[in-house]
């Protein structure tokens, strides 16, 4: 204790030679008084040295548990003092310690979510690669016929697209996490947000023989980021037209209220399976009932921006005897 703290040695130090003065001061007067300061002052200084032996023992057995935390050791308990300044650093430690372990915890969480997230983003783009180096080398057949040749470069063009859908959405997804996304908060109609989110994919609906109808309320207003909205909405029209057999339909229904306004997504598609529902926009999820081309991101970049702007979307199926997801979108008009 002493050997280690220059500062307590040079306390102990003036009270020793405090104790010499007033002894010396009060032999001027009596032999007894002299005496009766010694042994009052020497209690008192034993007294201080029992106090602080005890405290740094204690401070030791914390530091000694601070040292067994930092070599790995995870069953580690902080003793309980009742009082003082050491029961006080005692309790902060062990705030302390809790606090770093679930940090510690949640960044292996992250970092094998990371790992899981990169090997799937590898999955999604080697297939695609794959498939293209397939290509290429038919395309150095040199009896390849010109009919031939054109649909391979479609399939080409169709692999590349992906992999630019796929970059691009991941790219999107990683700024929103990282918050570095502005998102507006403007009036806009909902209805031009809805056609613009469709007019995407008129193509595609047209080539898979799905009709899209909507029923929109022309006065339906919502406070957002109209070209974000645009992206979720849009995201979730894909995910339903590819789930669609041709002759289905897609529809849109509107409701606007003071409070919210809602936006319901229903298909005549297979469905989502029950057991998927809680997990449809999760990260690279890939339910029972997808496509070989799912990806498994669009629907999870749509939670995200919904919910960056005040809203809340849910899943699930339509009531029988009709078959098919609903998606249900709702944007609040304050701060629930």
């Amino acid at each position: 204790m002493f050997r280690n703290n220059a500062e307590l040695r040079r306390e102990y130090l003036i009270s020793i030679v405090i104790v010499i003065l007033l002894a010396g001061a009060s032999s001027l007067l009596s032999w007894t008084y002299a005496v009766a300061v010694i042994v009052t002052a020497l209690l008192l200084l034993l007294i201080r040295v029992i106090a602080d032996f005890a405290r740094y023992r204690r401070i030791a057995e914390l530091s000694d548990s601070i040292d067994k935390i930092l070599h790995g050791a995870e069953d580690v308990k902080f003793e309980e003092y009742k009082e003082g300044e050491v029961a006080i650093l005692s309790s902060e430690i062990h705030k302390l310690v809790i606090r770093l372990r679930e940090q510690a915890s949640q960044l292996m969480a992250d970092k094998r979510f990371l790992s899981d997230s990169i090997a799937d983003i590898a999955h999604q783009l080697r297939t695609p690669l794959t498939s293209m180096n397939i290509v290429v080398d038919m395309f150095s057949d040199a009896e390849l016929s010109d009919d031939k040749r054109f649909d391979l470069l479609g399939e080409m063009m169709q692999g590349l697209n992906r992999i630019e859908w796929l970059i691009n959405t991941l790219l999107k997804m990683s700024k929103i996490d990282a918050d570095t996304v502005f998102f507006e908060a403007k009036e806009y109609n909902v209805k031009e947000m809805l056609k613009r989110a469709s007019d995407t994919l008129a193509v595609p609906l047209d080539i898979n023989g799905v009709t899209l109808t909507m029923n929109v309320p022309d006065d339906a207003i919502v406070r957002g980021d109209m070209m974000w909205t645009c992206e979720a909405i849009g995201n979730i029209l894909k995910n339903c037209m590819e789930h669609t057999p041709s002759g289905g339909k897609i529809e849109i229904n509107v409701k606007h209220t003071p409070i919210y306004t809602e936006i319901v997504v229903m298909d005549t598609g297979t469905g989502i399976d029950p057991e998927d529902i809680p997990h449809v926009f999760e990260r690279f999820y890939r339910g029972k009932v997808a496509l070989n081309t799912s990806i498994g991101i669009g629907l999870a970049l749509s939670k995200m921006i919904v919910e960056r702007q005040n809203g809340t979307i849910r899943a699930g199926n339509r009531e029988e005897p009709e078959t098919g997801a609903v998606f249900t979108v709702r944007f609040y008009s304050s701060k629930r």
